[in-house]
C-alpha cells in the first residue's frame, strides 16, 4: 500500500513483529512466567492453564505447550479457547466459572498471537496484513481469600451474545498453494465495531452499577486508532482512557483487550500517583461475536 497509509487512515503508527526465534509459544510463555512473578506464585500451584489464539494452528495445542514449557504438575489442566478478539474475555469466563465452582483456586489466562507469519504479503492480497501486530498477555486468577494482594482486582459479571447479522464481513479461508482467502468488509466491520461496542458498553455500566466517568480504564477491541477514538467521543470519555494499543503495536488480536487491560493495570500498581479504580472491558469477535465484563479494585 502507499507509504503512510495505515497511519492516516487507521492511525496506526508502528507494528510490533515477533523476532525470528519468538512463537506463540514464547511470547506466551513468558508472559505467564512474569505473571506468575508479579504474583509471588509458583507454576506448581497452578489448576488450569488456559490459552487463547488466533494463529496458533499446530498441535499440541497452546495451552498444553505452555504446560509444558512452565513445568506445571500433571494435574493442572490445559484448556484452548477460542472467540479469536474476544478470546481473553472468554478465557476469563471460563477461568471464574472453574473457581466460582470450586474446580479450582489458580487459574492462568494467556493470550498469544503472531500475525506477521501469516498476514504476509506474498499469502493475503491487500492492506488486511498491515493492520496486524504480534504480542501476549496473561493474568493470574485466584479464589478470594483472606490475604488478598494491595493491588488486587474483583472480577464481575461477564456476558456475551451474537450479532449474526454481521457475519460475513470478515472471512478468512485456507486457499490453494498455502494461501489465504481473505474477504474483510472494513467498513461494514467500523460501523459495526463502534455500534456494537458503544451498546456493550452502556450495558457494563448498567449490569455493574458503575458511572463510566469514574471507571480508570477501558480494556476493549481495537479495530484501528481512529475507531477507539471515535468510540471515547461519542461515550463523552476522555480518549487517554483506552490505552493506545493499536496506534502503536498494531491489532493484536485475542492479544489487544489482554495489553490493553495490562496497561490499565500498571498504571495503578503500587507506587503510581493514579488511584486504582474500576476497569470496563468489551471486544468482538468474528461471527460478530461480542462481549463485556469489569473489574473491580479491592
Amino acid at each position: 500500500m502507499p507509504s503512510g497509509k495505515l497511519r492516516l487512515r487507521a492511525g496506526i503508527e508502528s507494528v510490533a513483529h515477533a523476532s525470528e526465534d519468538e512463537n506463540e509459544l514464547t511470547l506466551g510463555s513468558r508472559a505467564a512466567q512474569q505473571a506468575l512473578h508479579a504474583a509471588a506464585c509458583s507454576a506448581q500451584e497452578l489448576d488450569w492453564i488456559i490459552a487463547t489464539s488466533e494463529t496458533h494452528r499446530g498441535y499440541p495445542s497452546l495451552a498444553a505447550q505452555i504446560h509444558s514449557r512452565l513445568l506445571v504438575r500433571e494435574t493442572c489442566g490445559a484448556l484452548d479457547v477460542g472467540g479469536a478478539c474476544l478470546g481473553l474475555l472468554n478465557g476469563l469466563a471460563v477461568a471464574q466459572g472453574l473457581i466460582a465452582s470450586g474446580r479450582a483456586r489458580t487459574v492462568a489466562v494467556i493470550t498469544s498471537d503472531v500475525h506477521s507469519r501469516i498476514f504476509t504479503s506474498a499469502r493475503v492480497a491487500g492492506e488486511f496484513g498491515g493492520l496486524f501486530g504480534d504480542g501476549a498477555s496473561a493474568f493470574l486468577l485466584r479464589a478470594k481469600n483472606g490475604s488478598v494482594s494491595q493491588c488486587a482486582y474483583v472480577l464481575g459479571e461477564f456476558f456475551f451474545g451474537c450479532a449474526g447479522q454481521y457475519a460475513g464481513a470478515i472471512r478468512v479461508t485456507d486457499a490453494p498453494k498455502g494461501n489465504l482467502d481473505v474477504h474483510f468488509d472494513g467498513e461494514a466491520l467500523s460501523r459495526a465495531a463502534i455500534t456494537r461496542m458503544e451498546k456493550v458498553l452502556l450495558d457494563v455500566e448498567l449490569r455493574s452499577g458503575i458511572n463510566r466517568s469514574s471507571v480508570q480504564g477501558f480494556a476493549t477491541h481495537q479495530p484501528n486508532p481512529r475507531l477507539v477514538t471515535l468510540l471515547a467521543k461519542q461515550l463523552s470519555l476522555p480518549p487517554e482512557k483506552f490505552p493506545a494499543i493499536a496506534r502503536n503495536f498494531g491489532n493484536l488480536g485475542a492479544s489487544t483487550c489482554g495489553v490493553a487491560l495490562d496497561t490499565i493495570l500498571q498504571s495503578a500498581r503500587v507506587g503510581s500517583n493514579l488511584q486504582a479504580g474500576p476497569i470496563f472491558l468489551t471486544s468482538l469477535g468474528p461471527g460478530l461475536l461480542f462481549g463485556g465484563g469489569w473489574l473491580i479494585p479491592t
